[in-house]
């Protein structure tokens, strides 16, 4: 009988050429989502004063994609400096997506496909949104007949799959558990709490079959205020869970999509007749008649397999995390600010600087975050300072290698900023100078 159809649409990435028959040559061709363009692009870019879900559309902008559905479930906090450290644009965006909780799918049509972003995997719906709709009929492209009473989300489990079919099944289901950390605690530190530790922590819910002992602790966590640090714990708990409950299952219904859920039937362990959501697939097929000259397989028809990872339908999944780069060594900036100015700093010292690598700088008190600066000595309300002035080069390192914390932690002379005295003609001597603010002479 007639079966739903699914349609597989992307960008030809690679096309090769294979083995000549007798009268037909083989090719392979990978095809994959325009998404995956974004692989082929990296950058050193800041994002300043922006949510994650605005850095996306950024990120989607420069990469053309305009056929992008985003849905923001939860609240998302501004984050004051975003580094893209070096990274393929598509790592860049998968580690923001995966730092706040956003997954991704993509939908398929016969005319193009859609990008599916949301930080909630519930939000993705049921495969009946994948039937072919009634008014496709008149290509021949509709779904099985169900009677009135059938549940239009069951997905049949027919464990001796093979032969004339009446419907597409599961063939295989198995069920799996695994013991994963249970409990997520992180600190971290910001200048202006000292004394406040940061701390938040995320306990499982579903422990019915492991022990509740199993604690991560991470430092930094990568967070300055508690309403970042409370859903950043929580997503980062999930992700170490992902794989804690799911299910490996074979079949050949079309209708399985990741992200999409649906109800099994049918199975002789009656719980496992429940509520399940697709979070990947793996789909192979084979048609055997155009091997015919060759003698393979001649006498068998068109064969579809597909491989899917389950997770139980009602609850919440979030994907790995992804590691963030470290910068392991200083960087040199030069220290900016409004025009006509030549000190320009916060109640904390801080100033604003340019790196030689940021292409899309303008060199103003627009280009960066305030970033603070060591001096040789600070107590409480005593020490010394002495403020970067426009126009000095400063040594730039990053607080836990961390590109998105920069620190100033020295100055130095270059060509655009000699020494006080010329040398090597006056090394004996030993000096702190200054410049007038605004004025002539020292």
């Amino acid at each position: 009988g007639p079966r739903p159809v699914r349609y597989v649409h992307g960008l030809v990435s690679s096309f090769s050429q294979g083995d000549s028959g007798f009268s037909r040559t083989r090719y392979q061709a990978l095809v994959e989502p325009q998404l995956a363009r974004a692989s082929l692009r990296s950058n050193w870019r800041i994002f300043q004063q922006k949510t994650v879900p605005q850095i996306l559309e950024l990120m989607f902008q420069a990469q053309r994609l305009s056929n992008v559905s985003l849905v923001a479930c939860f609240d998302h906090q501004v984050r004051e400096f975003c580094v893209q450290a070096g990274e393929t644009d598509l790592d860049f965006l998968s580690r923001l997506a995966a730092e706040e909780g956003f997954i991704y799918s993509f939908e398929h049509s016969a005319t193009g496909h859609q990008l599916i972003i949301t930080d909630r995997l519930l939000e993705m719906g049921l495969i009946s949104r994948s039937v072919i709709k009634a008014e496709d009929d008149d290509e021949g492209f509709v779904d099985d007949v169900e009677t009135p009473d059938a549940d239009p989300i069951a997905v049949l489990y027919q464990p001796n799959g093979g032969g004339d079919q009446a419907k597409p099944a599961l063939h295989r289901f198995r069920y799996s558990e695994q013991v994963r950390s249970a409990r997520q605690v992180q600190r971290d530190y910001s200048f202006k709490h000292p004394a406040y530790r940061q701390e938040h922590a995320a306990t499982a819910s579903d422990l019915q079959h492991q022990s509740p002992a199993y604690e991560r602790f991470d430092y930094p966590g990568r967070y300055k205020r508690d309403v970042v640090g409370k859903p950043f714990t929580h997503n980062r708990l999930t992700a170490l869970r992902h794989d804690a409950r799911i299910a490996q299952v074979e079949g050949d219904d079309v209708r399985l999509q990741p992200g999409l859920s649906f109800n099994l039937i049918d199975h002789p362990r009656e719980d496992l007749n429940a509520h399940w959501r697709v979070i990947g697939v793996h789909h192979e097929g084979c048609q055997f008649t155009s091997l015919q000259q060759e003698a393979v397989g001649a006498d068998q028809g068109t064969r579809y397999l597909q491989q899917a990872t389950l997770i139980p339908g009602r609850i919440e999944w979030k994907p790995a995390l992804l590691p963030k780069p470290h910068i392991d060594g200083p960087h040199m900036a030069t220290v900016v600010g409004p025009a006509n100015e030549q000190i320009y700093c916060d109640e904390w010292g801080r100033v604003k600087v340019s790196f030689p690598w940021d292409r899309d700088s303008q060199e103003n008190e627009f280009s960066s975050c305030w970033v603070r600066v060591s001096q040789g000595w600070a107590g409480g309300s005593w020490g010394a300072m002495a403020i970067p002035r426009i126009g000095q080069e400063v040594i730039i390192h990053y607080v836990n290698a961390d590109p998105d914390q920069p620190l100033i932690t020295g100055r130095t002379y270059c060509a655009n900023q000699l020494p006080p005295y010329e040398l090597p003609k006056h090394k004996t001597r030993m000096t702190i100078k200054s410049q007038t603010h605004k004025g002539q002479g020292f």
